[in-house]
């Protein structure tokens, strides 16, 4: 009986090792999938470059369809009874799948985009690339469907990893 407990025992901690490593092995190869911050980048009088995260997330997904999410911060006045006060709310701007390329670029299928409905069931061509200096700095050149003509660039960091809990 023990031997056939620690059978099993064995089983289910090289099953668990298996998963993990191959979990590793898909952000590795993929890089992109995680859950990130729009940031805006500062060099410092010192030389040092800064990020100052904005309230804006995308959260990319290993099934490949992704989410974006905005916060904002709303003061509510008071009544004659309640003292003004602020309310921090976050929504999803926009939902679709991503479809990726071998050259650095992917194309991001906006299914719903709830702040711009014109961008609603359209293409963006969307190119990256990540910091040389830190691989949690991802910076973004994208193409709307709506600005066929002109490129934009954002700069995003990574808040976590894909699978992370």
């Amino acid at each position: 009986m023990k031997r056939m407990m620690l059978l099993l025992a064995t089983l289910f901690i090289a099953g668990a090792v298996s998963v993990n490593a191959q979990e590793k092995k898909q952000e590795e190869k993929n890089p992109i999938f995680g859950l990130w911050q729009y940031v805006e980048e500062r060099v410092a009088p010192d030389g040092s470059v800064q990020y100052i995260g904005k309230p804006k997330y995308k959260s990319i997904n290993q099934d490949k369809t992704y989410f974006a999410m905005m916060s904002v911060t709303i003061d509510i006045s008071g009544s004659e009874k309640e003292k003004p006060y602020t309310v921090t709310e976050t929504f999803i701007t926009q939902t679709g799948e991503i479809e990726l390329n071998e050259d650095g670029s992917y194309l991001e299928y906006i299914g719903e985009h709830f702040t711009n409905p014109s961008l609603t069931n359209t293409i963006s061509i969307m190119r990256y690339e990540f910091s040389k200096d830190n691989p949690n700095v991802m910076y973004i050149e994208y193409l709307t469907a709506n600005n066929e003509n002109t490129w934009f660039s954002e700069t995003w960091m990574r808040v976590l990893p894909l699978g992370s809990k």
